[in-house]
């Protein structure tokens, strides 16, 4: 096992995306091995809490593994990491964010009596909301959730992201119009229940 370790470690990062293609378990487990503490530190720093910053951790290698047949990488495992440790902290934070403006806007909008069904609705067109932001392409659903969860300029954006604010603007864009089409006339009620802003 050392030996294969080692063996491994003398990869390039691009041979061992080729071996996870193929489902290789003990490429998997190198990379897992490799990045896993690191990509914790990170999450753990940006969270303040242990049990979400695993959960962060945990999402990202299934996801990993759930897409290993048609991952591609593009650069290197450290900007892979880089991207996807800031996508799901955003995506913990928006969590955590939404159920706090849920709460804030459901008691001051609605009477006691109808509570029980409004909850039901608006929990319904919650997980309707996030199942279609989730359809996203993965740097399109990147930007539109550092943009309306995590309320980020796309100027900033742009700087995390090493993108143009263009590009940004092109991604939201992109988003609001499928979000649009699958909403219509609700989804400025949905954007006022569970994100910060409609463009």
């Amino acid at each position: 096992m050392l030996l294969q370790l080692k063996a491994l470690d003398k990869l390039t990062d691009h041979e061992l995306a080729a071996m996870l293609k193929n489902s290789s378990e003990t490429a998997f487990g190198f990379i897992y091995k490799q990045y896993w503490h690191k990509l914790l530190a990170i999450a753990g720093n940006r969270l303040n809490d242990a049990e979400d910053a695993e959960e962060v951790v945990q999402n990202i290698f299934l996801n990993l593994w759930k897409r290993r047949e048609t991952f591609v990488l593009k650069v290197g495992f450290e900007n892979y990491f880089a991207v996807a440790v800031k996508f799901e902290v955003i995506n913990q934070l928006a969590k955590q964010a939404k159920i706090a403006r849920h709460n804030e806007a459901f008691a001051q909008s609605f009477h006691q009596s109808n509570e029980a069904h409004i909850n039901y609705d608006l929990k319904l067109l919650q997980q309707q909301l996030e199942d279609t932001i989730s359809t996203l392409p993965h740097k399109c659903q990147l930007v539109f959730r550092m943009s309306r969860q995590a309320e980020y300029t796309n100027k900033k954006i742009a700087k995390e992201l090493n993108l143009s604010e263009k590009a940004i603007e092109k991604h939201i864009t992109s988003a609001l119009k499928v979000l649009r089409k699958r909403f219509g006339q609700h989804l400025s009620i949905l954007f006022l229940f569970f994100l910060n802003m409609v463009g």
